[in-house]
């Protein structure tokens, strides 16, 4: 099998689920201390768009996976953000949870340690 069918068999068993729950869920997302990974990403996104170097109409996130943390700070500084994504099955992920599917993976405490970091309500 060349290197890139096996690359395309690896991606086709990937399962967006799977990898929110063993990326996004504690012990890897504690936010209990600032320097647990998670915490730390999204301080770094937040101070890098607070610094206002990184603005303008449209962001697009290349690679965005099944996630969305990497774009909550860019919020405020981007008039459209877009999520793209290679495979099929984390656009269909983050579709879920724009509609608010139920069982969809929840960003809820991620939105408000971000809100937190960033002083709001």
């Amino acid at each position: 099998m060349s290197s890139l069918a096996a690359l395309r068999e690896g991606y086709e068993r990937f399962d967006p689920r799977a990898y929110l729950h063993n990326n996004y869920l504690p012990p890897r997302a504690d936010f209990s201390s600032e320097e647990f990974v998670v915490p730390w990403k999204l301080r770094c996104l937040a101070e890098t768009f607070a610094s206002g170097e990184i603005q303008g109409r449209t962001l697009i996130d290349v690679g965005s996976g099944p996630t969305i943390y990497q774009l909550l700070s860019a919020c405020d500084h981007f008039e459209e953000i877009v999520a793209t994504d290679y495979l099929a099955v984390n656009r269909e992920e983050l579709g879920r949870w724009v509609r608010g599917d139920p069982g969809t993976f929840d960003w809820t405490p991620f939105i408000r340690h971000v809100c937190k970091i960033e002083g709001r309500g």
